[in-house]
C-alpha cells in the first residue's frame, strides 16, 4: 500500500476539513468494494458460487439486476448475495469506521449513496441523514405493480438460503417468493426497473434537498468516494454541482477507476486513486 504519510494531497484535505462549516459524503459502488464487496472479482465467485460457473457467470458484477436468467437462477443467486451484503453480523467496517469519524467533526452533515447495502446505517450513522435513491436489499416488494408498499426481506433469507441447491445455485420454482397481495412476481426494493417502489424513499430525499437548500451559501466539503459513470446523477454530478455552485467549497474525490475532475472545479478539488480506507486514515491522522 503506497505510503500516503507527508503526501501534499493529504495536507490539501486536511486544511479544507478544517475551514469547511458542513460536510456532504457521497458514495458509490466503490465504497462497498473498500469495504469487502466486490463484485469484480472472479476468483472468490468461483469460490463463492461455484454453482454459476455452468451457466456462464464469472462475477457478481454480470448478476446486476439480470433477470434474464429466470427466476430459479435470479432468487439462487441472489438470496446468496443479500445474505452477504446486507445482512451479515460481521464485525464494524473500517472504511466507514473512518467516514464516520469524519463526519463527528462537523455539526451539519448528510450522506447520499447509491449502495444497497445499509453499511452506513449498520455502521452508526443516523438514517436521517442518509438518502439512498437506489433503494435497500433490506426490503422487497412487488414486481406487477400492484401495491406501493413494501415488505422486509430478511424472512426471504431466513427462510429459502438454506433451500438453494449450491450444486445449480437455483430455487425450486415453489420456493419462489411470490407477492402477498396479488401472488406476482416479487424481487428486492432496489431501483433497477420501472416497477421500483420509491415511496420508502421519498421522505430521504426531501431532507436531501432541504439539506442542499439550507447549504446553498456554505463552504461545503464533498466527499465523493467509489461513485462512477453508471448512475452518476444521483452522486457524483450533484457533488460537482455543489462545489462548482461556490468558490469556497471543495470536493475530495476518491476513486480507483474514475478519479478524474471537471476543469471548471480542479482548483477546489482533490483526487485520489489510492486505497479509501489508506486515504481516510491519512487524513484522520494528519488532523
Amino acid at each position: 500500500m503506497p505510503e500516503l504519510r507527508g503526501n501534499p494531497r493529504i495536507a490539501l484535505a486536511t486544511e479544507a476539513i478544517r475551514s469547511a462549516e458542513v460536510l456532504v459524503i457521497g458514495a458509490g459502488a466503490g465504497l462497498s468494494a473498500a469495504a469487502g464487496y466486490d463484485f469484480t472479482n472472479s476468483e472468490k465467485f468461483a469460490r463463492d458460487y461455484p454453482g454459476m460457473l455452468q451457466h456462464g457467470f464469472t462475477e457478481k458484477i454480470q448478476m446486476m439486476a439480470n433477470f434474464s436468467v429466470g427466476e430459479n437462477i435470479l432468487w439462487g443467486y441472489y438470496l446468496q448475495n443479500v445474505a452477504e451484503t446486507r445482512f451479515d453480523n460481521g464485525e464494524p467496517h473500517p472504511v466507514h469506521q473512518a467516514l464516520r469519524q469524519l463526519s463527528e467533526l462537523f455539526k451539519d452533515w448528510f450522506v447520499v449513496t447509491t449502495n444497497v447495502d445499509a453499511l452506513f446505517q449498520r455502521n452508526g450513522f443516523d438514517q436521517r441523514r442518509i438518502y439512498t435513491p437506489q433503494g435497500d436489499y433490506g426490503l422487497g416488494q412487488c414486481r406487477s405493480g400492484c401495491t406501493q408498499e413494501t415488505w422486509s426481506s430478511k424472512p426471504w433469507i431466513d427462510n429459502l438460503l438454506n433451500q438453494v441447491d449450491r450444486s445449480t445455485q437455483k430455487l425450486a420454482d415453489e420456493l419462489i417468493p411470490r407477492c402477498p397481495n396479488c401472488g406476482g412476481p416479487t424481487f428486492f426494493n432496489v431501483r433497477c426497473a420501472s416497477w421500483f417502489v420509491d415511496k420508502p424513499w421519498l421522505e430521504g430525499r426531501l431532507r436531501w434537498e432541504a439539506w442542499l437548500k439550507r447549504n446553498r451559501t456554505q463552504k461545503v466539503l464533498s466527499i465523493d468516494i467509489g461513485s462512477g459513470f453508471n448512475t452518476p446523477m444521483w452522486v457524483r454530478w450533484p457533488l460537482e454541482k455543489i462545489t462548482s455552485r461556490n468558490p469556497q467549497s471543495t470536493l475530495i474525490r476518491i476513486n480507483r477507476d474514475h478519479p478524474d475532475i471537471p476543469k471548471q472545479i480542479e482548483a477546489q478539488s482533490i483526487s485520489f486513486q489510492e486505497d479509501p480506507l489508506n486515504v481516510l486514515n491519512s487524513i484522520l491522522e494528519d488532523l
